[in-house]
């Protein structure tokens, strides 16, 4: 008998669990925890640690960030890379149908499409030392990532490491190193900076001067005067412009007069903008004002804008700039650039009609920051558009310096 009931038994295991397994098909499956994460990150097996990966990718959220250090500098290339890919993933939010093929992509995004988690600080040493991996696409996605996450101003090592990268032998790798240069604010690179004004490598050359654009540098004027001047009919003349109008020095304010009649659309837009941070455009806006009717690129015509409304004019075509997706982000940069003064005007169009107007004006609002800002992204809190009670949450967080 009992040798008959275990023959029976055995026969309809498989029933059973299949039975059972039918029971819990439809159920999600339990996600693990961090704290079972964790040991598979610190695994010696890589299938493990690139399961844990994948269940860090799948969470979503800053969470992952903690452990996400661990991974930037496993021994296993494709750990490296995937996890460094993922830390940008989670701080970039691209526009919708927008997708983000490479950290490089993340970091031309990032300025307005960051949301600003709290790096942690083991993730930030982790990104530092990657900078110096014996793969270039290691070294040149760790630094644009860095440029992302890190805090400003940046820690010395962190300094200290993005300038030695100016140096390294993969072209990709300096011009990653020369746009986090400038995007991180490290003002004591300057001088290394100029030095790759003239590198063998156009696109260095082209990151370098907007770097120094980025940073402010007036001991690069001079430099970027002969630069402008030697190639101002090509790319180069055009980013040695660009980061003379971001320097905004008032000795390079002849310089931008002369150009605002230029028949390079890109040479009158940086003109513009240099008239505004010179402060030049205070005198001249009578002159831009004439001017304005008759100029037919739209890009132009907002730095035109932004020079008027630097000169004490509404900000009111900034704003209404951003409704055009080619022209969002210099409206931000504008409206960003104006500062506390304007918050009031700008955070009355958190009332406009147009979802999209609100949204990048929110977005603006973080940025510029001060209580107007604080108090009117408070009151727009329940907007009835989801994207724009989003980009409301964003800027509050950044307000808050990261902190929930």
């Amino acid at each position: 008998m009992t040798g008959l009931l275990s023959a029976l038994i055995v026969l309809a295991l498989p029933t059973l669990i299949t039975a059972e397994r039918s029971q819990t098909a439809g159920q999600p499956a339990v996600p693990p925890s961090l704290q079972q994460i964790a040991q598979e990150v610190d695994s010696s097996d890589a299938k493990v640690r690139r399961k844990a990966l994948r269940a860090l990718r799948e969470r979503g959220g800053p969470e992952p960030l903690a452990l996400l250090g661990r991974l930037v500098n496993d021994e296993e290339l494709d750990i490296r890379e995937d996890a460094i890919d993922l830390v940008m993933r989670i701080y970039i939010e691209p526009p919708p149908k927008h997708k983000v093929g490479s950290a490089e992509e993340g970091f031309l995004l990032a300025p307005y499409r960051a949301t600003p988690w709290p790096a942690p600080p083991d993730l930030v040493r982790a990104l530092i030392r990657a900078l110096a991996d014996e793969y270039p696409s290691v070294r040149r996605d760790s630094a644009y990532v860095l440029a992302i996450v890190a805090p400003v101003p940046v820690s010395s090592s962190a300094a200290f490491e993005l300038q030695a990268s100016l140096s390294d032998r993969d072209p990709a790798v300096r011009i990653a190193a020369a746009r986090a240069l400038g995007r991180l604010r490290v003002r004591s690179a300057g001088i290394a900076l100029v030095g790759r004004v003239n590198d063998e490598v156009l696109d260095v050359r082209l990151a370098s001067m907007r770097a120094l654009g980025d940073l402010r540098e007036t001991s690069a004027v001079p430099a970027l005067t002969d630069q402008f001047q030697f190639y101002v009919k090509g790319i180069a003349g055009r980013a040695a412009l660009d980061a003379l109008a971001r320097i905004g020095d008032p000795s390079s304010a002849p310089l931008f007069e002369g150009q605002t009649d230029s028949g390079y659309p890109a040479h009158r837009q940086s003109a513009y903008e240099g008239l505004a941070r010179t402060g030049t455009a205070k005198v001249t806006a009578p002159r831009i004002e004439g001017a304005l009717a008759s100029e037919r690129d739209k890009r132009v015509r907002l730095a035109m804008s932004f020079a008027l409304a630097s000169a004490g004019r509404p900000i009111a075509p900034l704003v209404d700039a951003s409704l055009d997706d080619d022209l969002t982000d210099q409206a931000l940069e504008y409206l960003v650039e104006m500062g506390p003064a304007h918050a009031v005007d700008l955070a009355a169009r958190l009332r406009d009609q147009e979802p999209v107007v609100r949204e990048n004006v929110a977005i603006a609002l973080g940025f510029v920051g001060g209580p107007d800002a604080a108090a009117a992204l408070t009151a727009a809190g329940t907007d009835t558009n989801p994207e724009v009670r989003n980009a409301v949450q964003v800027a509050q967080l950044r307000l808050r310096g990261g902190k929930p």
